[in-house]
């Protein structure tokens, strides 16, 4: 199944000896020398952490110092978004630097087809969630991973955390990754391939997956390796399991307060753990000698999930799972000391997908030949050489039909396309036909529909996302045989 990836890597490193550089084969990379400065890369993802879930995002009642002194470091995105409002979609587009019709990880699971209230009042069926033969749900390994990349370019990598793409055989070893494996939980900890950990509450995941990234950045700097260490935390997804410490502190701090939910004062204590951990990787960059060489990334995968205000989100419409910015807005901060400016910022709308080449373009590596990435690398914009990205618009497919109701007639969620162009945001809904417009200039929370008022917008903006289904292979919506809508 990798033989097309073989050859793509191959032809790879052909192109990289012809223009002076040297491939690193796996097996001999202990011999390589740290004398071409490879900067390595560090990078943070959080799970379901929302826009205003750190101090230095503009919330009150958060505490992040660490986050907030990498955000001081270096520069931070104001319109930054996720590729999907859920979890394994926005992963996909990270890893393989590619729009949702490309990768084909559409949703976590055809969830509607075991809901019959869901599936009978589907007019459509969305593409079915992506199955690889003999390894089960998950991305397909002909998808060049940032990791694969890297690697054909000298750096040695990990991944530990949040892998949400496969299991076994679509695991994070066969993905491009040299060490590491998947864990998800908080205290119950489920590992692929399976680890012998205890799965009381005597360890906590975030802090194992932080053990084991600062020990992969200890052995490769030993061995003059450079290194690519992914860190998906779980943290702070679901179920709400904070250490009781910070859970007894905010508990305290915020008692017979109506600014913060039982909910809320949970994720509070999980963000401050999540905070701690970003701490203990910083300290190890210094104890290692590696801060200045070190390119820092830290983002989420999607808006915060539904709290009791949605203080997370705010002030932003939706949540996770939704399309509405709440949903879709993450925290982007890129750091790399005497190369990126401290406490400067971007305006600039940026989407996951562009988290791949700008990584090869900040290590000054080569892409594989003939293999297509939808993002743009943001170097310029980085090093402060530039204030805005090339492309025209960004584009996001969501297809997860969830929750119909019969009194409303409506789904909690359903097929949708969105488009962002010039400040303006339109969502076309499959299942009606309809099309809904913001202004984002003027209304970036979303309060007014304005379709009405800009035909014009409408049609440019139909005309480009026309343009981008057919450009990323997008597939069209099919009749639902099972239609059998409640009266």
């Amino acid at each position: 199944m990798k033989k097309n990836r073989a050859l793509q890597l191959g032809a790879l490193a052909i192109a990289i000896v012809v223009m002076g550089f040297t491939l690193i084969p796996t097996q001999q990379k202990a011999k390589h020398k740290r004398s071409e400065k490879k900067p390595n890369v560090l990078f943070i993802l959080a799970d379901d952490l929302g826009i205003n879930a750190t101090h230095c995002y503009g919330s009150k009642v958060v505490e992040s110092p660490n986050i907030d002194k990498l955000y001081d470091e270096g520069m931070h995105f104001t319109n930054g978004y996720s590729n999907d409002p859920t979890c394994a979609p926005s992963r996909a587009s990270i890893m393989s630097g590619q729009y949702v019709p490309r990768h084909k990880v559409y949703r976590v699971a055809d969830r509607y087809k075991n809901k019959p209230n869901t599936l009978h009042n589907m007019k459509y069926l969305p593409p079915p969630v992506n199955k690889v033969k003999g390894a089960g749900v998950g991305m397909n390994l002909d998808r060049i991973t940032i990791a694969e990349a890297l690697k054909a370019n000298g750096y040695v990598t990990a991944a530990y955390g949040k892998w949400h793409l496969g299991h076994g055989k679509l695991g994070v070893r066969h993905q491009g990754f040299d060490h590491g494996f998947e864990m998800t939980g908080h205290y119950t900890l489920k590992t692929d391939p399976k680890q012998n950990y205890p799965t009381d509450k005597s360890l906590y995941s975030s802090d194992l997956v932080t053990d084991s990234i600062i020990k992969f950045m200890r052995n490769s700097v030993k061995a003059g390796e450079p290194f690519f260490a992914y860190v998906p935390y779980y943290l702070v997804h679901k179920p709400l399991e904070p250490k009781p410490e910070y859970l007894a502190y905010f508990k305290k701090k915020y008692e017979g307060s109506d600014e913060v939910g039982p909910k809320e004062i949970k994720v509070l204590a999980m963000i401050k753990s999540l905070d701690e951990n970003v701490g203990q990787l910083m300290a190890a960059l210094k104890e290692l000698g590696i801060d200045d060489n070190t390119i820092v990334i830290f983002a989420s995968d999607n808006g915060h999930y539904k709290t009791e205000s949605n203080i997370f989100n705010q002030p932003y419409r939706g949540v996770k799972g939704q399309t509405y910015e709440g949903g879709i807005r993450v925290p982007y901060i890129f750091r790399w000391n005497n190369h990126i400016k401290p406490k400067s910022e971007s305006t600039e709308p940026i989407i996951h997908v562009d988290i791949y080449p700008t990584i090869l373009g900040l290590t000054k590596s080569k892409p594989a030949k003939d293999y297509i990435l939808d993002g743009e690398d943001l170097s310029p914009i980085l090093y402060g050489k530039a204030t805005k990205t090339k492309r025209d618009a960004l584009v996001w497919e969501y297809t997860n039909y969830a929750r119909y109701n019969i009194k409303r007639h409506s789904f909690a969620s359903e097929w949708v396309n969105v488009i962002q162009m010039d400040g303006f945001k339109m969502t076309e809904v499959i299942e009606s036909g309809d099309y809904y417009l913001y202004n984002l200039n003027n209304d970036p929370y979303e309060t007014k529909e304005v379709s009405a008022e800009y035909p014009k917008e409408i049609a440019k903006l139909k005309a480009r996302l026309e343009q981008w289904k057919k450009e990323t292979g997008y597939q069209a919506p099919v009749p639902n045989p099972d239609y059998a809508p409640t009266k």
